[in-house]
């Protein structure tokens, strides 16, 4: 199941900001209080159409009221006249501005955001990561308009180092060589109220520009069989059978999973790998040291 957090960002990735009474309801309130307190979501007008819960067909009705407008409902064919809780009609709006902002303070304190002139992508600034010091920009874009989105930025600053954040997971691989679009869920947290950016990941994703003398060996194939059989180990506690369930239960995806199991620091910064470990009940000198061989007599 996706926290609240990971619905905001991947609502982001669609045309429509709004999220319904149904699309909230299921949220703790403090994963709730955490997205109004920041500005991220505000309540806007009432829903007009509302999903029929008196039925499976799941069909989208206009709401009506009654004469003295206390009263709202909407007509099914099957269950004829539904009431509608006054709650099921309230909704918010998605703001991708105030998070640029809040990215931007996060990057480049205090932050200073400038939109550019194409729609949903602002500049964030600079910050220098590993040897170099990218542009940082968000996009409040899906993966249809990417490639818009990247000429956009290369009319308005360059072809520079620069780094894309956009709400989804992005292709593995893109003609640019100096650009990289990062998935804003895997290096942005949101806890108690305050936005915080994992720069590891960021600055793993340059690293195939330094010399190979400078980047980390892979682990033994004894340490990722080790760290394999911790997650195994802790699958049935969770109730989970296979590495698809364990991500699901994670929060993350299957693939940063692997790769935190290779040590591949493109896939994960230090903030996921430290909620992992603590899910999971795992001490990091553990998890970072595998057992020693026996040895025969």
């Amino acid at each position: 199941m996706e926290s609240a957090w990971q619905l905001f960002l991947s609502r982001l990735a669609s045309p429509d900001f709004a999220f319904g009474y149904d699309d909230v309801c299921g949220w703790t309130a403090d994963e709730f209080d955490a997205l109004t307190g920041e500005g991220l979501l505000s309540e806007i007008a009432q829903a007009t159409r509302v999903v029929c819960d008196a039925c499976p067909k799941g069909h989208r009705e206009r709401v009506r009221w009654s004469e003295d407008r206390r009263t709202a409902f909407i007509t099914c064919p099957l269950a004829g006249i539904v009431g509608v809780e006054p709650e099921r009609l309230r909704r918010w709006r998605a703001h991708a501005g105030q998070l640029s902002a809040l990215l931007s303070t996060a990057i480049t304190p205090p932050g200073q955001v400038h939109p550019l002139p194409a729609c949903q992508i602002w500049f964030l600034g600079r910050r220098r990561v590993g040897g170099f010091t990218p542009y940082f920009f968000f996009a409040a874009i899906g993966p249809d308009q990417l490639s818009p989105a990247t000429d956009a930025v290369h009319a308005a600053y360059g072809r520079v180092n620069s780094v894309v954040l956009v709400p989804f997971s992005p292709p593995s691989s893109l003609p640019d060589a100096k650009l990289r679009i990062i998935d804003v869920a895997k290096v942005a947290t949101l806890q108690n109220r305050r936005l915080s950016i994992d720069l590891s990941l960021i600055e793993a994703q340059f690293g195939d520009e330094e010399s190979p003398k400078k980047l980390a060996k892979p682990p033994k194939k004894s340490l990722k069989e080790h760290r394999m059989s911790i997650l195994r180990s802790y699958m049935p506690s969770a109730g989970v059978h296979d590495m698809s369930g364990l991500a699901t239960h994670l929060r993350i995806d299957r693939s940063v999973i692997y790769g935190i199991v290779r040590g591949d620091r493109r896939k994960y910064g230090e903030s996921t790998l430290s909620a992992m470990l603590n899910m999971i009940g795992c001490p990091r000198a553990k998890w970072d040291r595998a057992p020693s061989p026996v040895s025969r007599a």
